[in-house]
Parts: C-alpha cells; structure tokens; sequence
C-alpha cells in the first residue's frame, strides 16, 4: 500500500476532552494550553492582561476580590460648567473606605474620593480572643474562631469578604480580601485552605473589617452605587451632572444655579416645612401658602376646611412621598361656590436635584385622596392646573420669593395616586439611609430591577429581603415603592445573587435556580414567569456577562448561554465534566472580549495563578491557558471598556497577602509592603490578545488519536511536516502517544529554528513507528515562545502508509 499524507489545515474545533480522543473531529484538539484560535485555522500563543493603554495605574486604593470595577459613559464631562461632547469613565470603590473613586478619559486622571459611601462594619477582638486555625492538613477550609462566639452578633456573613488587622503573633494572619464560606457565632470558615497562619491564641487585638462590595447602575446621565455587604454605616449614593437653575433671572443671595457633578445620598426625601402661617420657611425645606376666597360662577370649593400636604419633585419626574403637616394645615373658603387664590412663599436656594413640588389638598377629616392643588417649578413658577401657564417667582429679598394671585377654580381631578401610579400611603419610596441596599441591580425596559434588598417593608422594618425583586415606575430610576416587587419564591434556602436582562426578559439568579420572568408588556401586571432553571443559577454575582448572543454565566454545572429563549450548557460534549470541576470554584468569575467575541472564565478572582478557560462564540470551542492573567495578586470583576477591550483591575500585593510560591508549592505571606500604606493602589489592566511569551513547557496542542479511518489495520507513521514560525529555537517539539496511551514520553527527530517567517520541519522518528493508533503533541520544550511571532502553526501533515497487518 502506498504512502498517503493526513493533512491539518483546520483547527478550530479547539479543545475537545469530553470524549476519547480517537473520536474527535480532525479539526479538534485533545487538549491545549495557551494558545488561541482567533485566525480559526492556525494556532499561535494565547494574549493575556498587560497595562492598560489610556488608564494609569498607581492610584490609591484596595479591592474586594472579584467586585467594584464599573464602566460608564456620560453626555457631560468631568467638572463644572462641563462640556456636553461625551465622557468615559472608570468607577473603582476602595472596598475599605468605602471611597468612590473615578477616572475620566480625558482628563486623563483618576479622582479619590469622589464621594465615600459611609464607614464599614468593622469589630476589634481583646487580646487572646481569636484563633487562627491551617487545616491545610486535613484539606478543610482555614478557620478563625472567637472565644467570645460573636461573630453573628457583629453581623459577619457567609459571602462577606473581610480584610484583617492587629496582628502581632502572626503578622502574615494580617490580610486583605478573604473570603468567607460560612458563619456560626463562634466560627468563620473562610473560603480557602492553607491561607492562615496557625495560631491558636492571637496576642494582638485584630479588627476583621467587612469590604464594601460595590454594585452600581447608571441610567439618566446617573450612577447609584449600593454596598451588597450592608454594612451599617454605608448607604447608597447617587452621583449626576445636574445643569439648572432655580428661580432664574432673579438675584438670590444663595447660589441657585448648578452646572456641575453632585454626589447625593440616594433618598427622595419630602419637605419639612409646609404651613398657612409662617412668614417664611426655612431655606429649601418647603413651602408657606395663604389662601383667599371668593365667590364665582362655576367655583368647586366649599365652605370646609382643606387639609394640605406637600411633596418634593427630584429630577423633573421622581416625586417624593407626601408631607402632612400636623398644625397649621388647613385653609377653608368663606362660601361654597368658591374659587380660591392662593400666594406662594419659599425661600432658597433648595437641594440642587430637587426641580419642582406639588402641593395637595383634600377635606379635612376624610379618607379622600390627595388631589393636586398647586404644581410648582423651581425655575418657571407655579400653577393650578397642570395645563395652565406658570405664574413667575418674584424675589422680596435676599433669598424669600413668592408668588401671588395662584387661582384655582375647581379642586383637580388628578391624584396623587394617578400622577405615579402609586398611593402617597407607601411607607417608603426609596432605597436609602445607613445599612440599606441591594445585592444586585439591572436596567430593562427604562426601570430598574433590584434584588436581595435590605430596606424598610411594609411594616417599617428594616430587613433583608432575600426573595424579593423590586423595580421602579418607567424612567424613574431611583423610585422604589414598597408595593412594585415581585416574589416568584419565598422561603427557598437561596437568595438572589444576580439579575441580568435580554431580549426582554429578566433572568433572576439564585445559586441553584434561574427564574426567567417575562417583562415584555408596559403593565407589570402582564409579566409573568416564563421558565425555572434548575442547577442554572450563579454563586457569584460576577460569574455572568451580558453579550450581543445572549446572556452567559458559570456554576458548577458548566458554562451557558441563553439566547433569549433557549438555555445551553456550552461545555456539553466539549469539556469533561471533571476538568471544569477542577476548574470551577466559588470566586470563579467571567468576561467577555467584544474585539474577538470570546468569553473569559477566570478560574479564582482572588489571589491565585490566573488560569483561564476561552469561549469563542465564532467557532464554537474551547481553549484553556495557565497563568494568561497576572498571578498572586487580588483581582477587580471584568469589565468592557470604550475601546472594546476587557478590563480588570489589579491591587498590589500587601503586607500579610498570602501569595501562592510556584517554588515551594504553598501559601506564602507577603512581606515587602506595608498594610493600609500608600504603595496600596489599583493597576488596572486591559486584555490583549498580542501574544504572549509563554514560558518554556506551558504551550501546547495535542491532537485527536488518528486512525487513518481503519481502526482494524496496523499503520506505519514515516513522518510529520509543519509549517510554522517560531521565535525561538525548541529542540524536538514534537511528542507522540500510540494506541490510546497519554503517555507522550518519545519525541520526534527535528526541531524548530528561530524564524520569524514561515518555516517547514519535517520530522521523522529513528525508524518508522508501528501503531494502530497516534496522538501528537507540540509543545515548546527548550524555550519560551517569545512574543514577536511566538509559535505558530498554520498546518500539520502526517505521512503514514497501512500495512496488512491486524491491529489486535
């Protein structure tokens, strides 16, 4: 039988394990390591993070593993009187001052301390009090265990990440972002092993400080930021760039013009002050009304007494809940057939996102509704009826306005109740004041959806509501009644990690469960539940990434996909079950390159080796690479920035950082920094997919078992023929494995030159090798890639003839 040559010019299968490598397609590898298939049918080294091109790094601040990076673009620039051509933004939160700290592309510059959500929990322990417990031994999580049994009580939480401080027996217990598995009141078992140092009785006095884990939404030229630690001391925020002027054209003493970002606690808080007899109120805290009555044909009032309330209008649509004086509230017309004049006192200058207010009337003593009975703006004036025409301020002096002669016929048909679709007998409006936020927040459809809320409820309790989905009213970002939620389940032993929206569908994931809710129709009352996923939920609320193919995300399942209306698991008959278990953990988290439309599943956000797994969405498969992001260092959530690049964001390593020795095989503690010192900062990286110099022995293709399609007949292999290129010289790269074995212990003869174009090696074994079957593997095993044309492979040709001889 005459020689035959098997040629690869094809692999973009990628990597293929879930099944014995005899049966995989040509174009399919058996396994990879570092390298991509972004040119589908050649292979070259796999990129990986590098400095990032417009960010600098060096800025003060401290990360929470795997949280408190956000990206965001405004009409307005950085600063006052900004200009409205567009600005981007990079969002970090020092997770242990709770500091929001910003970076703006043309200003080019990072910002500290925009604004600081408030003060974290934090707990000093007595001298002797805590034990810290490397049960690396045994392979259990590391302990810490307070002989006072108070962790509960000091509101430490399973999913907290904690910095620890005080340390004097163990400098190295001393450490940033350590995540906690599990909390009993005696026992924190963090989320790793052979991290800590053993220590059974700390002589210090150590503080565990809970991190603040930033969640932000932007929506309106706004972003919110909410802490999903709920500590007691922080509270959500909102930071805008608000442009208007209140009372314009006249000359208050006060500022009343605002061109400029405001950082603003994210309550919509109603006036203070509203009454029929004060001269003049306290500067922006409400109003002062004087009622006048007369007869008139076709007037609507009565000779009863009027009871009034008043509420604050914030950003032109967001109307707090109503104030109801309790003296001094009532005006009563001197006949029936009435119209009633009314002269309007406030004085400046007022919070610079409150843009109008509404004053309501009913009668006194009634279960009436609260109808409108002046609109007021801030700048144009005031008016009876929202189709009638502004009466203008006019100034008295200094900061005290008014206006006079506000005519009212007939009492107004519209409500409270019907100007925002919900009853001014809320208990609250707003997610805001200390402790309060939410896990999780999404933009669909002009509302925004939280989930896992700690709030007041309906009996004025502030609670964690785990089940619990609220949303705001269309274009009403901030606006959270009580009554706008939805509970698909109560009482399940899960909470809601994250929510993410596509093709008009909320997908609410618990750790175990998807709920796919269907909110396509205006009405809310028209959603409904459309799918449960079991075992399709997420532990991590940054193991999801929202692509133009759908959503995806990671669990301990696999990785999926829904495309708006089916879910897949995309590692099905791709990857074996057991390589992604070994693979996923809990800080297992994901990003998405919209430059070359792959996924990028990041194998432990906290300090570690770096290890990826890649999707490619244009081929349909898999590659993996060691250590393609920096290693040992804590690392941000992904996010895409305004050049389509991936972007992470690094904390240097601290004093008491425990970092993974690659020399020594374990946990070591860092030593040549300063804990809480200024060398701590942020060094933001992008993704790039230049190649790498990938270091000598980690690249890697191992092809399919070939057959030569006769499983049956024994063949002889003569040679292998590629063409690549290669920066460095590698000394017999080419391996291979016979009849099924994984053993790739004999090399062939034939080794690559340093040549940066394309280059041909034939390469032969000492004499012909006899098999039913073959594997190949090339590798780099003399020197690293090198990063100019590192290796690259465009084709393989395997010259093989079959004998007439049996396999068997």
């Amino acid at each position: 039988m005459p020689k035959a040559l098997l040629n690869l010019n094809d692999f973009s299968g990628g990597l293929v394990n879930a099944v014995n490598p005899r049966d995989i397609a040509p174009n399919q590898m058996s396994d990879t390591d570092n390298i991509i298939l972004d040119e589908r049918s050649s292979i070259r080294p796999l990129g990986g993070d590098v400095e990032h091109t417009d960010i600098p790094s060096g800025t003060t601040g401290n990360i929470a593993a795997g949280h408190g990076a956000f990206i965001f673009e405004s009409d307005h620039e950085k600063g006052s009187s900004a200009l409205d051509t567009g600005e981007n933004w990079l969002v970090m939160c020092d997770a242990i001052s709770s500091q929001i700290d910003l970076y703006d592309l043309k200003g080019d510059s990072f910002t500290s301390n925009v604004f600081d959500l408030g003060t974290n929990d934090a707990e000093t322990f007595g001298s002797n009090k805590l034990a810290f417990n490397n049960n690396s031994g045994s392979g259990a999580n590391d302990t810490i265990v307070d002989d006072d049994s108070g962790f509960i009580a000091d509101g430490f939480r399973k999913g907290d990440i904690i910095a620890v401080s005080g340390c004097t027996d163990q400098a190295g217990n001393n450490m940033n972002s350590v995540p906690i598995k599990n909390v009993t009141a005696s026992t924190i078992t963090i989320n790793k092993s052979g991290l800590v140092t053993q220590e059974a009785n700390e002589a210090g006095t150590p503080t565990l400080t809970k991190l603040c884990k930033a969640v932000y939404y932007f929506a309106d030229e706004g972003l919110r930021v909410a802490d999903a630690s709920f500590s007691s001391g922080t509270q959500p925020y909102h930071y805008s760039y608000i442009k208007r002027t209140q009372f314009q054209g006249l000359s208050l003493s006060a500022t009343t013009s605002f061109d400029n970002w405001f950082a603003n606690t994210n309550g919509l808080a109603a006036p203070t002050q509203l009454t029929t007899t004060a001269s003049y109120p306290t500067a922006g805290t409400g109003f002062r009304i004087t009622a006048a009555s007369a007869a008139i044909t076709g007037g609507g009032y009565l000779n009863q007494a009027y009871q009034i309330a008043a509420t604050f209008i914030y950003d032109g649509n967001q109307e707090s809940l109503p104030f109801i004086p309790t003296a001094d509230n009532t005006f009563t017309p001197t006949g029936d057939a009435h119209k009633v004049t009314f002269e309007l006192r406030a004085t400046g200058p007022f919070d610079e996102r409150i843009t109008g207010a509404r004053i309501y009337q009913k009668l006194s003593g009634t279960n009436d509704p609260w109808a409108l009975l002046i609109d007021i703006d801030l700048n144009r004036g005031a008016r009876s009826e929202l189709s009638s025409e502004h009466s203008a301020w006019t100034l008295v002096s200094g900061d005290t306005v008014r206006i006079q002669n506000i005519v009212s016929l007939v009492p107004n048909l519209e409500t409270y109740e019907i100007l925002n679709g919900f009853q001014p007998t809320e208990r609250k409006i707003s997610i805001s004041g200390a402790g309060e936020g939410y896990k999780t927040a999404v933009i669909a459809n002009r509302r925004c959806f939280i989930a896992n809320v700690k709030t007041e409820d309906e009996d004025g309790q502030t609670v964690q509501m785990r089940d619990r989905i609220m949303y705001t009213p269309v274009g009403k970002f901030d606006t959270f009644p009580r009554s706008y939620f939805i509970d698909v389940v109560r009482g399940d032993a899960e909470e809601y990690v994250k929510l993410e929206e596509f093709s008009d569908r909320l997908l609410a994931f618990k750790s175990e469960k998807l709920y796919i809710v269907n909110i396509s129709a205006p009405a809310p009352s028209n959603w409904f539940l459309e799918e449960i996923k079991n075992f399709s939920g997420c532990v991590h609320p940054n193991a999801t990434v929202k692509t133009e193919f759908g959503i995806c995300w990671v669990n301990k399942y696999g990785i999926f996909l829904y495309n708006g209306s089916d879910v897949t698991n995309l590692l099905t008959n791709r990857i074996k079950e057991s390589t992604w278990q070994t693979f996923f953990n809990d800080a297992t988290i994901l990003g998405y390159n919209p430059r070359k439309f792959y996924l990028v599943i990041l194998k432990n956000c906290f300090s570690d080796d770096g290890d990826v797994i890649i999707y490619d969405f244009r081929t349909r498969s898999f590659v993996k690479g060691a250590a393609a992001f920096d290693s040992n260092v804590n690392r941000s959530n992904m996010v895409s920035d305004w050049n389509g690049n991936m972007v992470t964001t690094y904390q240097n390593a601290l004093t008491g950082d425990q970092i993974w020795s690659v020399a020594t095989g374990s946990w070591t503690s860092y030593t040549s920094g300063t804990w809480g010192a200024s060398d701590v900062s942020y060094s933001v990286k992008e993704w790039s997919d230049d190649m790498r110099d990938v270091a000598t022995n980690n690249f890697s293709i191992t092809t399919k078992d070939f057959d030569f399609g006769e499983p049956g007949r024994m063949k002889k292999i003569y040679s292998v023929i590629i063409t690549y290129k290669s920066d460095n010289a590698q000394t017999q790269p080419i391996y291979y494995a016979v009849d099924g074995s994984d053993s790739f212990s004999s090399q062939l003869t034939g080794n690559f030159t340093a040549n940066t174009s394309w280059a041909v090696l034939r390469a032969t074994a000492a004499t012909p090798i006899e098999c039913q079957s073959i594997r190949f593997k090339v590798k780099n095993p003399t020197n690293g890639t090198g990063s100019t044309a590192g290796i690259q492979i465009n084709d393989i040709s395997i010259e093989y003839r079959g004998i007439f001889k049996r396999a068997g």
